[in-house]
């Protein structure tokens, strides 16, 4: 199952849920590609959902944000499980 553009559901949702958890903790894409150690356009490229990201460099951006649902971060790790 696709959606717009031919992106994958699960792609759109994790997108999604990355600028949600994001912006929930009140980060720009500057500051969380700086405190990763990326450069700005790969946050871009990975809340545009154009490239993905592994579940090591998820749980530690989701660590950054404070996200502590654990199972909230589980279903994100899902997610990327479900794309790579």
């Amino acid at each position: 199952m696709t959606a717009d553009h031919g992106m994958p559901i699960h792609r759109q949702r994790l997108r999604a849920e990355l600028r949600n958890a994001r912006k929930q903790a009140g980060r720009t894409q500057k500051e969380a590609a700086r405190a990763m150690d990326w450069s700005p356009s790969k946050m871009l490229r990975i809340e545009a959902g154009s490239v993905g990201i592994s579940t090591t460099d998820l749980r530690a951006l989701l660590s950054y944000y404070d996200l502590k649902d654990e199972r909230r971060t589980e279903d994100l790790v899902n997610l990327v499980r479900g794309i790579s």
